[in-house]
């Protein structure tokens, strides 16, 4: 099997265009044994709805008019939300003669509409009646839990769910959590967007709660809620709003924490979200503590014991929960261990490789 990624040229999170990319429509290059394809994007930031659709939106056109430069495929897989891409993908899919199969990483536009990022009859319609001509024209569908397999059906598409996966090898040189370590406040590390979707505010109040002897909390990562986050955490000594990273330095932000947030809001659709976070925490060693709706994550880690389950966007249990993770060390080291097991067992990359695998070579012969 033969892969060709086509994408644009990188710009997240600020929409700036760097060197050696700058002022280029189109590129070929070599990423080991895969081909990648880079067209023109228009490079918006991550805030504001409506530059991210244009930047959405821009790609997908631009995809399509070089679809031909990927050269001939026998499958075209596309990845949705952007709900642009998905359409966009139809049509490029067209173009090569190849069947399509979406991956729905997330139920869009329904989370955009919970979230107050999509308002309006009328542009909510459009993106529904989009979404279901989307799952219409894709041979396949798949998604990472069953919830969403249900919710998909409700809207015309039979799903498929190939579950979430994590390279567990990069995170093999975490150290495992040493009860007999130094005391001191619980670090706390949350690496990942600073969205919309997270409700991170609620989480650095937990911290102001617990206070500096109990809770060090660190933030890593850009997006939408940065700017607030970092004016919240500006008079808190023991919080801190660092800028993303480059994924090879995630493994090190792990070894220098106890545990991880996974941080939802208080909307339904989160029921059946599986944050990636989620398995780096686990592949790291690291128990995640997960304020969220009741559903996928939170029955994950309390099943599965590397974990603690709260419900989300409730600042003072959290930090209770933070405070008393603190002091019960050994507490720790037992749900770290159990969630490093449990990524090798079940997360670990060559599984989910292997269910694509079998569901693209099913497609391929259809």
């Amino acid at each position: 099997m033969t892969v060709t990624v086509h994408t644009g040229f990188p710009h997240y999170p600020d929409g700036i265009v760097r060197p050696p990319h700058r002022l280029r429509r189109i590129a070929v290059e070599d990423d080991g044994p895969v081909r990648v394809v880079r067209t023109w994007v228009h490079p918006a930031p991550n805030r504001g709805t409506v530059r991210r659709l244009a930047g959405h939106a821009s790609f997908a056109a631009g995809a399509v008019a070089h679809a031909r430069t990927a050269g001939p495929a026998d499958v075209v897989v596309a990845e949705s939300p952007p709900l642009f891409t998905a359409a966009g993908a139809v049509a490029y899919a067209r173009r090569l003669s190849a069947p399509l199969v979406l991956n729905c990483s997330d139920l869009w536009p329904q989370s955009a509409i919970e979230l107050g990022a999509l308002r309006g009859a009328a542009p909510v319609a459009a993106a529904e009646w989009l979404e279901r001509w989307c799952y219409r024209h894709a041979r396949a569908v798949t998604v990472p839990v069953a919830g969403m397999a249900r919710a998909a059906a409700a809207r015309g598409a039979r799903a498929e769910v190939i579950g979430p996966a994590v390279d567990a090898a990069r995170f093999a040189g975490v150290p495992p959590l040493d009860p007999a370590g130094p005391a001191g406040p619980l670090r706390v590390l949350y690496a990942g967007t600073l969205g919309l979707a997270q409700g991170l505010g609620s989480v650095v109040e937990a911290a102001r709660i617990a206070g500096p002897d109990a809770v060090a909390l660190t933030l890593v990562g850009d997006g939408a809620d940065g700017p607030a986050l970092r004016a919240a955490a500006a008079s808190l000594a023991h919080v801190a709003v660092l800028p993303a990273v480059p994924a090879g330095e995630v493994p090190g932000l792990y070894a220098a924490h106890d545990a991880a947030i996974v941080a939802l809001r208080d909307r339904a659709v989160f029921a059946d979200a599986l944050p990636t976070k989620l398995f780096e925490a686990f592949a790291a060693g690291r128990p995640a503590v997960v304020a969220a709706p009741e559903g996928a994550a939170t029955s994950l880690v309390r099943d599965t014991g590397t974990g603690v389950a709260l419900a989300p966007e409730d600042p003072v249990a959290l930090a209770e929960a933070l405070a008393a993770l603190a002091g019960d060390r050994e507490r720790l080291r037992t749900m770290g261990a159990r969630a490093r097991s449990l990524a090798g067992e079940r997360f670990d990359r060559p599984v989910a490789v292997a269910a694509w695998r079998a569901a693209i070579e099913r497609v391929r012969a259809t």
